[in-house]
């Protein structure tokens, strides 16, 4: 990746003197500039799964308190898809999940089955599909907390069926696909999960349903104050402070983001300053101050 980079802004700055002489040349590093960033990225998730897969044997076997993370197989195809296309965040958000939850234990997952290496976030258990139910129900009564990917395929139905202490993640829903879910899920549970649920962006509805000591659910909304918010990671840490306080647990809020102080100031520059500079020079130009 580091080799890319380099290379294209050598090509910023040499292209035009080294065109007339030297063509052939520039051809060969315009095409291997993409392809050694692609790589490099490819590589660099590589070794995070290879990571990942080392660390799950320590995590399942420590008698530490574990949390269960079920979730649709195809939602692993997603995550990788979206860190591919969003480079600024190399983190998943099952990894950023992991990282919030871990005051309750570490975060265990059925892995796909066939699957070479596991996607970063939760430590991957793996069973046939036989067996994967049995797995399920064990884990269950040894865990701390069920975390279930809200979907409506048969699985997933199926998980909440058998989970007594539950919080259930949506997660960049649509508003149908959501209204779907629970319209299957509230005569498996028992209650009416909540009809509104907020949306989070473009439309699409993120948050957590946690459920009290009666078994009523409540939606907890992924939002959080300007300047410690923008992050999945941070949002659902504010989101679930309830269910910290609910299980005795300390809750911290997460660290003020820098990027969000220099994003403001310089919206306010460019707004109170820029901006007006801009259309007095503007005004001038045509004659349309006095002089």
């Amino acid at each position: 990746m580091a080799a890319g980079i380099i290379t294209n802004l050598v090509l910023d700055f040499t292209s035009s003197l080294l065109w007339p002489h030297h063509k052939l040349l520039l051809v060969i590093l315009d095409f291997l500039q993409p392809i050694s960033i692609g790589l490099g990225a490819f590589l660099f998730w590589r070794g995070r799964q290879y990571a990942a897969q080392a660390s799950a044997v320590s995590i399942i076997t420590d008698a530490k308190p574990h949390l269960l993370y079920l979730r649709p197989f195809q939602s692993d195809w997603t995550t990788t898809k979206n860190i591919f296309r969003n480079r600024s965040d190399w983190i998943t958000e099952e990894e950023q999940l992991a990282d919030v939850l871990r005051p309750f234990g570490e975060l265990v997952a059925i892995g796909r089955p066939g699957e070479g290496l596991p996607t970063p976030g939760a430590a991957r258990i793996y069973a046939s599909d036989e067996e994967w139910k049995d797995v399920v129900k064990r884990q269950m009564q040894s865990t701390r907390l069920v975390v279930i990917m809200a979907a409506v395929g048969e699985n997933v139905l199926w998980e909440l069926t058998q989970a007594t202490k539950m919080l259930i993640l949506v997660l960049k829903m649509k508003a149908d696909d959501y209204e779907s879910f629970r319209t299957k899920a509230n005569p498996i549970l028992g209650v009416s999960l909540p009809a509104r649920a907020p949306s989070w962006r473009f439309g699409r509805v993120s948050g957590f349903i946690s459920f009290a000591a009666d078994w009523k659910p409540n939606f907890l909304a992924l939002k959080g104050p300007y300047f410690r918010g923008g992050s999945f990671k941070s949002l659902a840490k504010y989101a679930l402070r309830p269910v910290f306080e609910s299980f005795g647990l300390e809750w911290q809020p997460p660290p003020i983001r820098v990027s969000q102080i220099f994003l403001l100031i310089f919206s306010v520059f460019v707004g109170v300053i820029a901006v007006p500079l801009v259309l007095l020079m503007s005004l001038g130009w045509l004659g349309l101050l006095p002089p």
